[in-house]
């Protein structure tokens, strides 16, 4: 015959059991419904990429940031944008090759993604003497020394520097043009600039090489270098670059990048040229 203490422990058995069941019960409805919600409602881009690629969520979120990431086409802007659980990115390899290095300079061949100062940090002894947007791909100049940097640094502050870009924008663009429209910057998180006569004085020269249906492939010179000129100038004329984030939110074109690349730069005695094939990177 049971005594009370033992009626006691049995019933606090009984109980405990119960309670874990309960919890057991409700964690599963709980995973239940988040798959079910997942199912309808989708999954973060970060999230699916993570597990795409076996890599952890910062990676992905990184990743996604730096511009190399699309889908059918079109690149994915931000990491937290919802997806099917079954999508499947591409992914856009990176690849900065040297172009040309000596005793004074180094040349890179920047891929698009790639943010000019990790450039600098990849060869520590040395420093940029140019950059380009992340989203842009193209030349970059580091100095060897600093003798020889602060002779670059002098020729673009007296704009004898000869850069000449390649853009794919909307629209038809039939006869050359410059673009003299000062611009200011906003410096927040991120940079954006906009068109304004307070802004500092900034020209863009462009040269229509190929016209494509709805699209005009430029060629553009740039005597002054503020931060997203060119971006900021062509969005200014009503044919933004396909592909830009920032000025071209509502683009009808898809597009895996931003369609602007540096071909060639000149400096002192020196001519440097991308090797990169603008028409493959720009798919025309």
């Amino acid at each position: 015959m049971k005594n009370k203490a033992d009626i006691s422990r049995t019933k606090k058995i009984g109980k405990q059991k119960r309670y874990a069941k309960n919890i057991e019960h409700k964690n599963i409805h709980a995973n239940n419904k988040t798959q079910k919600n997942s199912a309808i409602n989708g999954e973060r881009a970060y999230k699916i990429l993570s597990i795409q690629l076996s890599i952890s969520a910062n990676k992905a979120k990184e990743l996604i940031d730096s511009g190399r990431v699309s889908l059918k086409g079109k690149r994915i802007g931000i990491a937290r944008t919802l997806f099917p659980v079954n999508t499947h990115f591409d992914i856009m390899q990176e690849k900065s090759p040297i172009l040309f290095e000596d005793e004074n300079i180094l040349v890179i061949d920047k891929s698009i993604g790639v943010e000019s100062y990790s450039l600098e940090q990849m060869y520590s002894k040395y420093k940029l003497i140019n950059r380009l947007d992340k989203d842009t791909s193209g030349i970059i100049l580091i100095a060897k020394n600093e003798e020889f940097r602060q002779k670059a640094i002098e020729e673009f502050r007296q704009k004898r520097v000869n850069k000449i870009y390649f853009a794919l924008v909307e629209g038809k663009i039939y006869d050359e043009m410059t673009i003299n429209k000062n611009i200011a910057i906003i410096k927040d998180s991120k940079a954006k600039g906009y068109v304004s006569k307070s802004g500092l004085e900034a020209i863009t020269e462009i040269k229509p090489i190929q016209i494509l249906e709805q699209k005009t492939l430029l060629e553009v010179k740039i005597p002054t270098g503020r931060t997203h000129q060119i971006r900021i100038h062509l969005s200014s004329i009503k044919h933004p670059i396909i592909g830009d984030i920032i000025y071209n939110k509502d683009s009808k074109f898809k597009s895996k990048r931003l369609m602007l690349h540096c071909y060639k730069t000149d400096l002192l005695n020196y001519n440097f040229e991308s090797k990169i094939n603008i028409h493959d990177i720009f798919e025309i």
